[in-house]
């Protein structure tokens, strides 16, 4: 029997109620990127399986797309130490979350300071409903649900073209943000200050291992 998925189509975006959320110039965004890109260079391949990434332009182009929050924990939270997909059954005991740093350890934490304004669509709880998502939807389902929820990111991108991308409460370390935006909508210099540091070095690695633990989770090779 199908799951059940409360993802609507696409198709189903409204106009009319959406709402822009300004993130403004000079404030400090947190990445954890794989370490072959730069701290604020856009990923333009096809690779991955994200929640709005790889997505694509109506002629079939990769739109250019950057992963960001508001903090350290956030963007930890949203890229390494994320929930399993696993449905525990009921009055079974929950399974253990376990993390493996070396599946890792090709990625940085980054921060960079906008050198710009960036006008995102508002892809919290309440702006989902604006556009047409009940119940948080495009958070909450697992990566199974991920083309759903890219097409949303794709009919966001052609529907909204003064939207630079889309902003959301991490559904992991709410309520900081999280980011992800569209770099064909992107000036070619708006970041500076930016500071990078290995997730499998020491101090980042402790730090990641501490927030595991606050979130329930064991981050250790097994």
């Amino acid at each position: 029997m199908a799951s059940y998925n409360p993802v609507p189509h696409p198709d189903a975006l409204r106009t009319g109620h959406e709402r822009y959320i300004t993130v403004t110039k000079g404030t400090r965004l947190h990445r954890v990127h794989l370490n072959a890109f730069a701290p604020d260079q856009f990923n333009n391949t096809p690779n991955g399986n994200a929640r709005f990434s790889p997505i694509y332009d109506e002629a079939g182009e990769v739109i250019p797309t950057i992963y960001a929050a508001e903090t350290f924990e956030a963007a930890t939270s949203e890229i390494i130490l994320r929930c399993s997909d696993a449905l525990v059954q009921q009055g079974r005991t929950a399974p253990l979350q376990i993390v493996s740093p070396r599946a890792h350890k090709e990625r940085d934490h980054s921060t960079i300071d906008l050198a710009i304004d960036l006008h995102l669509i508002d892809l919290t709880t309440a702006g989902q409903r604006r556009i047409g998502v009940e119940h948080n939807a495009l958070l909450t389902v697992p990566s199974s649900c991920y083309g759903f929820t890219r097409g949303w990111a794709e009919a966001i991108h052609r529907t909204f073209p003064a939207a630079q991308g889309i902003y959301y409460s991490s559904y992991q370390h709410g309520p900081n943000y999280c980011v992800v935006l569209f770099g064909d909508r992107i000036p070619s210099v708006w970041s500076t200050g930016h500071v990078s540091r290995p997730v499998k070095d020491y101090p980042c690695h402790s730090e990641i291992e501490a927030l595991a633990r606050a979130l329930g989770i064991d981050y250790a090779d097994i």
